[in-house]
């Protein structure tokens, strides 16, 4: 074999290193990008560059599970994000199977209702939408998340009455949901919290105000 063909078979390879030696899932970070474009490519999340890896902590508000090897994203948190003009959550975001927490905080211009695609988060243990516009009723579907240890609503615009089917959740020890328009009074149904956990503290019960 001559030198070129050497040579040639070198840059070859090399030119696939970064490729195989990347962390991130190719489903993970088609997601994630489609998850900035919905939401307009804001500025603060220029990090997500789909040339890097996204489970190297170069991108902003990612992580990775790094204990096992499929490296696979859990952790997304999309706070403050500069955005230019009102945006609905993006729907991609059930798009991340593995995501274990979630946090859309502190970016008023998120607007809209909250997706039903978030129910195909079946790992998701924690949910944070705080001090953003979203609006209408917490919706009935979150119900099916069962893997649901802490749910945060507070500082939106939700509506109507407080979920009679919190106590499905076996896992939930924690909700807050404070300063929305929610009415009503809360369900005798919730006396499931002393009976669940020895310890009361344990749970953060926190509804807002009423009116």
């Amino acid at each position: 074999m001559s030198h070129l063909s050497i040579l040639f078979l070198l840059l070859v390879a090399l030119s696939f290193t970064p490729a195989l030696s990347e962390l991130c899932n190719p489903l993970d970070k088609q997601a994630l990008l489609q998850i900035k474009r919905e939401l307009g490519n804001p500025t603060n999340l220029s990090s997500w560059n789909p040339k890097t890896d996204c489970c190297n902590n170069n991108w902003v508000g990612v992580s990775c599970d790094t204990v096992t090897p499929t490296y696979r994203v859990d952790n997304l948190d999309l706070s403050e994000i500069y955005l230019t003009k009102p945006y609905p959550i993006p729907p991609s975001i059930g798009n991340l199977p593995y995501l274990k927490f979630l946090f859309i905080t502190n970016s008023p211009n998120i607007v809209g209702t909250i997706p039903t695609t978030i129910t195909k988060l079946t790992k998701l243990r924690e949910l944070y939408i705080r001090y953003t516009s979203v609006s209408g009723q917490i919706p009935h579907f979150l119900s099916q998340m069962k893997t649901l240890q802490f749910l945060e609503f507070s500082n939106c615009k939700l509506s109507g009455n407080l979920p009679t089917w919190l106590p499905s959740l076996p896992d939930l020890y924690g909700v807050a949901f404070d300063n929305n328009r929610i009415s009503g009074a809360i369900p005798d149904s919730f006396g499931f919290v002393s009976k669940r956990f020895a310890s009361p503290g344990r749970f953060r019960r926190r509804w807002g105000s009423w009116t």
